[in-house]
């Protein structure tokens, strides 16, 4: 074990590192199939190699991303059925925290989430794909967090590490809903209103719609991948 890990320090910067890939993962910047290579990736973030390999150890233990080699790490492609199971929790564990959250959330939290909404359908219109990747995955976290259920969201969390890298696939496919009927939308009504069971059922539907749309191109998003 060298100093570089030894270190308070050290422990800090690969905690660092190990956030950001995860945040990375979550907002589709890294896509299925796609190598990690460590020295790649300690030359972009200007780290040495240490702080890298253990973060990328540590999503390897949380199954967000498979080893390949001592210098590698992939992010996984899903079948199907893993990606049907991903959408089932998201939806029973989402709808759950977005319960809680409009039973809690006040005027203020509500107007937060309507603000990162519009800056995510401005970013679309505009053609920004991966700011409209940022605020989407912002606004579902931010949900969990107003539920004030840290174990629920750890938990969402991982969920996200396994289907945020297939959200790029949202980008190519034409609007599957007219900006004003949005899930969101109705999330934050329902927030509002303080309204648990609507809240639970929006945020259902807004992960039905989009889960379906990048299932029927699953296959070719893997088969892409595996070439």
């Amino acid at each position: 074990m060298d100093a570089e890990r030894q270190s308070p320090g050290g422990e800090r910067l690969a905690a660092r590192v190990h956030q950001w890939l995860r945040q990375e993962l979550m907002r589709s910047r890294f896509r299925p199939g796609e190598k990690l290579k460590l020295r790649d990736l300690a030359e972009e973030l200007g780290v040495s190699l240490t702080p890298v390999r253990e973060a990328l150890a540590r999503l390897v233990s949380e199954n967000a991303l498979e080893q390949v080699d001592h210098r590698s790490a992939r992010v996984p492609l899903l079948s199907d059925e893993r990606l049907n199971e991903v959408c089932e929790l998201r939806m029973e564990l989402e709808g759950k925290a977005a319960e809680r959250a409009a039973e809690r959330a006040s005027p203020a939290d509500a107007d937060r989430l309507a603000g990162i909404h519009a800056r995510m359908s401005e970013a679309r219109l505009a053609g920004r794909a991966p700011e409209m990747l940022i605020e989407n995955e912002r606004f579902h976290m931010e949900l969990c967090n107003l539920a004030d259920m840290p174990v629920l969201q750890q938990i969402v969390e991982g969920l996200w590490l396994r289907c945020g890298p297939l959200n790029f696939a949202l980008l190519h496919m034409r609007f599957l809903h007219r900006p004003e009927e949005h899930p969101h939308n109705e999330i934050i009504r329902a927030l509002r209103a303080r309204d648990g069971a609507l809240a639970r059922l929006a945020v259902q539907r807004d992960i039905a719609v989009y889960s379906q749309a990048i299932l029927r191109r699953l296959p070719e998003i893997n088969a892409a991948r595996k070439g």
